[in-house]
């Protein structure tokens, strides 16, 4: 792991040592209770408002902004350790950083209100540069299959979440239709699961450049010997 400063150096090797068993409970629980409180509110309790998955100021949108900025944080420490350098890796934190941001100031609501155009037609070329950058990662670690798989189930994850935003115009105004709040439920869980997914598979990223790293050492190390 060839880090300059040694504060990063040990951030780096704390992260990595995380429990990947304790990540992936206290981010399920906490989706979980999120998706929960969610259900009551639109059920039997409207003016929870805090509780509102479909509300841009709830304590579940700040939440699951938090997930996707400790993943982007995860991935930039993945690009700072990684060797060779990797442009996907660092194109990979960018779009991450920039979902987080989006996901807690809702960009894509207000340029659609400005534009009158469909956000998802305004995000394409994010999406692409997404999609290009997920795949760089995914080549990078290919013969590493937990991350991988990780990387796949968080992308499925995010593409059914956006489907659904997609029908949930479906039938009319979106207040009337009748699949409008259980495909809004599932949309905002899918994200953070998604993002929670991609988490984890930073941590294991992590540990797999400081294994690699470690070997090329000792490699480096028994040459000079000879």
């Amino acid at each position: 792991m060839t880090v300059r400063w040694p504060w990063l150096r040990r951030l780096v090797g704390l992260v990595a040592d995380v429990p990947i068993r304790l990540v992936a409970a206290v981010l399920g629980a906490a989706i979980g209770l999120f998706v929960t409180f969610g259900i009551l509110q639109r059920v039997w309790y409207p003016y929870w408002n805090l509780a509102n998955l479909d509300s841009e100021a709830s304590i579940a949108t700040l939440f699951s902004a938090a997930v996707l900025w400790a993943a982007a944080l995860g991935w930039l420490l993945v690009a700072v350790s990684a060797r060779p350098p990797s442009t996907s890796l660092w194109a990979w934190c960018v779009i991450l950083a920039w979902l987080a941001l989006d996901e807690g100031n809702a960009f894509h609501e207000q340029l659609e209100r400005w534009s009158g155009i469909d956000w998802q037609v305004l995000y394409l070329p994010v999406m692409a540069a997404g999609a290009a950058a997920w795949w760089g990662v995914v080549r990078r670690f290919r013969t590493q299959t937990r991350i991988v798989v990780l990387l796949v189930m968080s992308a499925a994850s995010w593409a059914i979440a956006l489907t659904f935003e997609l029908v949930q115009n479906w039938g009319g105004s979106p207040a009337r239709s009748g699949i409008y709040v259980p495909t809004m439920i599932a949309e905002e869980a899918l994200e953070m699961i998604g993002s929670a997914m991609i988490i984890i598979a930073a941590i294991l990223a992590l540990r797999c450049s400081i294994r690699a790293t470690s070997l090329q050492g000792i490699e480096t190390g028994a040459s000079i010997g000879e």
